[in-house]
């Protein structure tokens, strides 16, 4: 568990002053916890031990898991003054999820995408497959696919007769028919599904840019007055508006509040990919990169963390926290079936 704090007065007097996002830079970790089983008590706990550090927060953003859902409550029964929000990226991509999982036309349509692909990625046609599709969190960026589709089916004919101007006309066209004719099936669902994923992708550029407030709900309806909100789609506005609605429920009328933790899942993404280079993927000390990637890294800074820290200060968390390492339990195992063969 990472828990990344600022404070309220950056938030008010320079980040939303500036009309951006957060950076990693802007703020800190507060807490970074290690545990078996993430309970709603255990969260509750953990927040009440840092309270004793850093205060009594004022708002908590969070990506509404039901365990953190438990544990915020708990946690405000104490402190009834806290705002909890769900985070806009995963509300959306959650609303997505619900709408798209139970549409059979999308589910056939994604199955479509990764046929076509296996059969393009190594013919003269490569150029146009798919997109690859996430295995996990795949409605974080749905437009891909929908964004392939469009400009697919409205590119005009004489530019792939140029990029493939070693076949014939009738050559190639028969070639799309027979690889691409399939996109025709849903050429009446795509614009749908399109406007309903830059419906999700406006409210979290707008609440990520000016966060939420009063005002957000007119200016998500000014956002998307371009669009047309046909009668199909109807249902899935309200239920955005209904997402609106009940965070601001939570806002004062002269408040602006922060609506994401997107800084956190990109923290999250950087450590990812810094552990990839792990020959074993043990989550050990590798999981204190964390709060380095919210430091400007100076001389001063790296001097005073070397003359402050002992290499034995951290050998003694390491095996206070994650206990005997894989890689040291490998060694006992193949060491010793190692000396056990050369004996016999």
């Amino acid at each position: 568990m990472v828990i990344y704090g600022i404070s309220q007065e950056l938030w008010t007097e320079n980040i939303l002053a500036e009309e951006r996002g957060l950076k990693h830079t802007d703020g800190e970790i507060l807490g970074v916890e290690v545990t078996e089983s993430a309970t709603g008590e255990w969260i509750e706990n953990t927040l009440e031990n840092l309270s004793q550090n850093v205060g009594i927060p004022r708002q908590i953003v969070t990506d509404n898991g039901s365990n953190l859902k438990k544990g915020i409550k708990l946690y405000q029964e104490k402190n009834p003054e806290i705002i909890s929000t769900y985070d806009v990226t995963h509300a959306m991509a959650n609303l997505l999820k619900k709408e798209l999982v139970s549409s059979e036309s999308y589910q056939s349509f994604m199955t479509d995408c990764h046929r076509c692909k296996q059969q393009l990625k190594q013919t003269e046609l490569s150029f146009l497959v798919p997109p690859s599709q996430r295995s996990q969190c795949r409605y974080f960026n749905a437009e891909r696919l929908t964004d392939w589709a469009t400009y697919l089916l409205n590119c005009p004919l004489n530019i792939l007769e140029n990029l493939l101007n070693f076949m014939s006309s009738d050559q190639l066209e028969k070639r799309l028919k027979d690889k691409l004719a399939w996109l025709n099936k849903y050429q009446s669902e795509i614009p749908l599904w399109a406007t309903m994923i830059e419906m999700t992708r406006t409210l979290e550029k707008q609440l990520k840019v000016f966060g939420l407030n009063q005002d957000s709900l007119n200016h998500f309806d000014k956002n998307i007055s371009h669009l047309v909100i046909s009668f199909p789609l109807k249902p899935f506005y309200h239920k955005i508006v209904n997402y609106l609605k009940n965070e601001l429920t939570k806002v004062k009328d002269n408040q602006t509040i922060m609506a994401t933790s997107d800084v956190l899942e990109s923290i999250f993404g950087k450590y990812k990919n810094f552990s990839k280079r792990c020959p074993l993927k043990d989550f050990r000390q590798t999981l204190l990169t964390i709060p380095l990637l919210t430091m400007e890294l100076t001389t001063n800074i790296v001097q005073e963390a070397l003359s402050t820290v002992r290499c034995r200060d951290l050998s003694e968390w390491i095996d206070e926290i994650f206990g005997q390492s894989m890689l040291s339990k490998r060694k006992a195992v193949f060491a010793g079936s190692t000396d056990d063969m050369k004996t016999a």
